[in-house]
């Protein structure tokens, strides 16, 4: 009987929370991933919070000295035929990055080794814009690597790197959330509550993620029978003070309403009971919120980011190129979205793209 190939596996995991680290998890939970492979699998441990990434600190100089070593000790010992790797593309994270991939990279001259980088965000071209050696760098990063992308919008990061092995895609699939036979029913109590008209904002609290755009949206439909949920954490005290402040100044506390960071039960009924999922974000590659959205059944306006056309689609709700055209767009489909044919097409587009099974399927054949 053949053995197996070895795959060592160097990805983020939970916690912190966020999407890269929710797709480690997966992966590191997938049986068929385990018996294609001998798995060996290596955590990158360096943040705390999601407030915590990007920042310098002590602790993170020692995580990255543990982390240094236990690379080093897997490639000597378990002696990987593949390797995959979770990359990240800020300019701290790179260097991290960086240092690590000499290890696999002198190993790779010693026996066969295949390699794949895992990109769970954009950023590649800001990252070599920011610094004439970063083109430099990356490109003995990635030479002879096959880059594993969230979607083919993602490839035009990587047209001034050469030496890249090849590409493969990737969308990130999750576990649906709902049991046989509960679809229909959810959406018939959704309905049967159709005023005031909920929507939801479900993202970690963020400028970057647009929760500003969602409060200007409240304002501009202040007049309307809309209520806007919030739910995630803060990324500063700062722009929490920022938001109270806003919705107290604008006379939004009887339409806006803000839960805290949600999980479990608590944000399964927010999605549940949301007639509309807003998520107006300036950078996101492949956000895993607007999957969860889908599986519920609910439609999503967002703005063009990354894959989130490819995501979104043409059934799944709409896409605004320019976030000033938010709320033009809700206008137009306030009472369209609000119906069983709508929720129906946004549950059918995330069971034939987007579950577990599809996702692992993908992932098997690009690691074979």
């Amino acid at each position: 009987m053949r053995s197996r190939p070895k795959l060592l596996l160097i990805l983020h995991r939970s916690p912190p929370t966020h999407g890269a680290g929710r797709v480690g998890d997966r992966i590191a939970q997938s049986r068929r991933l385990q018996e294609q492979f001998a798995c060996r699998f290596i955590t990158i441990d360096s943040s705390e919070s999601i407030a915590d990434i990007g920042r310098i600190r002590v602790g993170k100089l020692f995580a990255f000295v543990k982390l240094f070593g236990a690379v080093l000790w897997a490639l000597v010992w378990f002696r990987p035929d593949r390797l995959y790797f979770t990359a990240s593309v800020g300019s701290i994270a790179f260097y991290r990055d960086l240092l690590l991939s000499t290890l696999w990279k002198g190993y790779g001259l010693l026996t066969p080794l295949v390699c794949h980088y895992h990109y769970h965000t954009q950023g590649v071209k800001q990252l070599i814009a920011s610094h004439r050696y970063h083109r430099r760098m990356l490109r003995f990063f990635v030479r002879g690597v096959k880059l594993i992308l969230l979607a083919p919008e993602l490839a035009g990061e990587f047209e001034q790197v050469e030496g890249i092995a090849g590409i493969a895609y990737l969308p990130n699939g999750i576990e649906d959330p709902l049991g046989e036979g509960e679809f229909e029913p959810m959406v018939a109590k959704r309905l049967e509550q159709s005023e005031p008209m909920r929507v939801l904002y479900l993202a970690h609290m963020m400028y970057e993620k647009g929760y500003d755009r969602v409060l200007q949206l409240a304002k501009q439909t202040q007049r309307e029978a809309i209520v806007y949920h919030f739910a995630g954490s803060w990324g500063s005290a700062v722009e929490e003070q920022r938001f109270v402040e806003q919705v107290r100044r604008e006379g939004l506390e009887a339409s806006v309403c803000y839960h805290g960071f949600v999980s479990g039960e608590a944000k399964a009924t927010l999605l549940r009971e949301a007639h509309l999922l807003c998520y107006p974000t300036r950078n996101d590659a492949f956000p895993l919120t607007l999957l969860e959205a889908l599986a519920y059944g609910l439609p999503i306006l967002a703005t063009e980011q990354g894959a989130i056309g490819s995501i979104v689609g043409r059934e799944g709700g709409c896409v605004v190129s320019d976030a000033s055209r938010l709320s033009e767009a809700l206008q137009e489909a306030y009472h369209r979205w609000r119906s069983e044919p709508m929720a129906s097409a946004c549950r059918r587009r995330y069971a034939e793209h987007f579950t577990l099974e599809v996702f692992e399927s993908t992932l098997l054949n690009v690691l074979q």
